[in-house]
């Protein structure tokens, strides 16, 4: 088959292509071997250039800032089956695609791995008490006996999982392996078995993974977060924008034996002077809760999986149907 990568070269990458970095060991080699694969990089800035060329193109491989084309543009490639995108989210770019009957693939199972490995860790942290212990043991008076069996611990306490998509259930199967209790919240409200409040008043740790929608925007606020038990964990992993922050930083003054850990934030990164940065039991980390180094790779992989499958006429396991746009 015919195919081309089409990437931007994403601003935040400092030295190289982001395709280079995900497809990397191999993996763009591995492309040249399994397709006829056109020799330029694709970008918003030269497919008109390059148009000409791309009439027979059948695949489309990508990553991070997949160029975004309008229905005219992909009408031009009319031999065009299907795009295999080596990162998550695909809703700024696919609806063209699917317009024209092109399948989009995302190596999102993929990059839930680790997401939920990097929550997976914060929860079984948090039930050893470790986020609390960790701020106390300031000097020899503090660092032993004196606050060392304050965790829940881990055996049959609960957790909650708010969300139930791709992330959440990974995290859930991590978490079999654990003797605790887990209790999920759909993001849907009037598909929920368990209320928000119930998860956020019971759970030695609270993991946010709402999608990002404007429905979801502030839903935690004050009740919520006062009503944690103590020592309990507030992690998110989702995104900032559905946090009042302003709530939050109010209560973790307010109850300096919670923690919240918050690998995203709103906005990313939070502004000069924000006390997000200066409460002692909110840790912050730069949105690192997802693939990375030698991580990468697993995303490419993925997608070279199921271009195989296309190549042999197999079901897309890593298609994103239209109904998730």
């Amino acid at each position: 088959m015919k195919a081309a990568v089409f990437n931007n070269d994403v601003p935040w990458v400092k030295e190289g292509r982001i395709f280079d970095k995900v497809f990397a060991a191999g993996r763009r080699e591995r492309l040249a071997e399994l397709t006829d694969l056109y020799p330029h990089q694709i970008t918003s800035e030269n497919f008109a250039e390059h148009l000409g060329n791309l009439r027979d193109l059948e695949v489309i491989f990508s990553t991070w800032d997949m160029p975004v084309l309008s229905a005219e543009q992909v009408r031009a490639m009319p031999a065009l089956k299907a795009v295999f995108y080596a990162a998550g989210a695909t809703a700024h770019f696919r609806r063209p695609f699917e317009e024209n009957g092109v399948a989009v693939c995302s190596a999102t199972p993929a990059n839930a791995i680790a997401v939920a490995e990097f929550a997976l860790a914060q929860v079984l942290l948090a039930g050893a008490g470790y986020w609390r212990n960790s701020r106390q043991c300031v000097n020899a008076a503090n660092s032993h006996t004196l606050h060392n069996h304050r965790g829940h611990g881990n055996y049959h306490a609960r957790v909650a999982i708010l969300g139930d998509g791709s992330i959440s259930r990974k995290l859930q199967e991590l978490l079999t392996r654990h003797d605790l209790e887990v209790k999920v919240v759909s993001s849907r409200p009037e598909h929920r078995t368990t209320s928000l409040e119930e998860a956020f008043a019971t759970s030695i740790a609270v993991v946010n993974l709402f999608p990002d929608r404007d429905d979801n925007a502030g839903v935690f606020g004050r009740p919520l977060f006062q009503s944690m038990i103590d020592s309990a964990v507030f992690i998110n992993v989702g995104r900032g924008r559905q946090v009042n922050e302003a709530d939050l930083i109010a209560v973790m003054k307010e109850r300096p034996d919670l923690t919240a850990l918050l690998d995203v934030q709103w906005p990313e990164p939070p502004e000069d002077g924000s006390e997000l940065y200066t409460v002692p039991n909110i840790r912050l980390s730069g949105h690192i809760a997802g693939s990375k180094g030698t991580e990468l790779v697993r995303m490419a992989d993925y997608m070279i999986d199921d271009f195989r499958r296309l190549e042999k006429g197999e079901p897309l396991l890593c298609r994103v149907q239209p109904g998730q746009l």
